[in-house]
This record gives structure tokens, sequence and C-alpha cells, in this order.
């Protein structure tokens, strides 16, 4: 593992464990056995710190839309997608996903919180709305917050069946132009 990535791991399991404002950049330094200087190298401080945490996020949920297009199923590959991500990198979205709700970090970054919600919900409506969905926009709403339910679910629950979770849900919003055309 590169410096900067556990340095960004340290920082998050930290920040998770003990909240934002009372982890120190010193702190994290220790923790990931590294000098403080060595430290700033890499980030001027704890806030560039937490955004790298942020956009790490922020890219994640950006990869997990890069699936083909030109599928039959396009919402069962966008849910496989997004849960195959959180399961590869579960610690870090279990993590990320507590910091999260701090407070005072929502604030912080609640502009590009708002960019990264409208982001999905837009990608999320534009595939419903292909399916043949009349409230797109409204059907991604409540997919969206069942997306995010399940993955709460999973980050605190070792067992959670995730998958058979996910595939209930997407077998939910049936391809309705694809329905259509077969009747």
């Amino acid at each position: 593992m590169g410096t900067k990535k556990k340095i960004v791991n340290t920082a998050l399991k930290l920040f998770s464990k003990q909240g934002y404002e009372k982890t120190s950049i010193r702190e994290i330094a220790r923790e990931a056995e590294i000098s403080l200087g060595l430290m700033y190298n890499y980030f001027k401080g704890k806030e560039a710190l937490l955004e790298a945490i942020f956009m790490g996020g922020i890219k994640d949920i950006e990869d997990s839309f890069a699936f083909p297009r030109d599928t039959d199923e396009p919402l069962r590959a966008l849910v496989e997608n997004i849960f195959s991500i959180l399961e590869e990198k579960r610690d870090y979205w279990r993590l990320l996903h507590s910091i999260r709700m701090q407070h005072n970090l929502l604030e912080r970054f609640a502009e590009k919180q708002e960019m990264t919600n409208n982001f999905i919900l837009t990608e999320i409506s534009l595939i419903l709305e292909e399916m043949g969905y009349t409230n797109p926009m409204q059907e991604a709403i409540l997919l969206y917050a069942s997306i995010d339910g399940i993955a709460a679910h999973y980050f605190i629950n070792n067992k959670y069946p995730v998958h058979r979770i996910a595939a209930l849900l997407v077998d939910k919003y049936p391809n309705l132009k694809n329905h259509e055309e077969q009747h």
C-alpha cells in the first residue's frame, strides 16, 4: 500500500472512530507510522485529507455508473455495479458512511454532496425513463433511498444478504418498455 493511501485509510479510521474534530494531524501521522513532515508532503492539513477521502467516495460513485448502457437490464447492471464496489471497498465505505453522518462534516461538504446526489438521481432517472417509467425522478428518489438503506444495513451487519436484497429491489422495477413490446 502506498504512503498516500495509508494516510487516507488511517485518517478514515480515526475520523470514524473519534470524530473529525477530535483527531489531530499528528495523531494520524503517528498511527500511519510516518513523520509529520512526510504527512504534510501529501496533505496540507486535515481539511485536505478529509477532502481526499470524500473525493475517493465520489470517484467510486461515478465508477458505479460506468457500465454498458445497451444492456437489456440497465438497472440491474447499475445496482450490481454499486454493490460490487461497496463489497470490494466495504471497510472504506462503512467508515466513509459514518463520517458522512457527522453533522459538522455534512455542512462542510454540503455543496459537493448535493452535486453528487443530483448526479446519482439524474442518472437513475434517465435509466428509469428509458425503461418506460412515467415519473422517473420520483422513482429515482425512492430507488436511491432504498439503495442507500440497503448499503447502510450491509455496513452494520456482516451477515446481511446484500446481493439477494439488491436483486429483490431490482425485480420491483420491470422494464416497462420491454413489457409493452411483448404484449
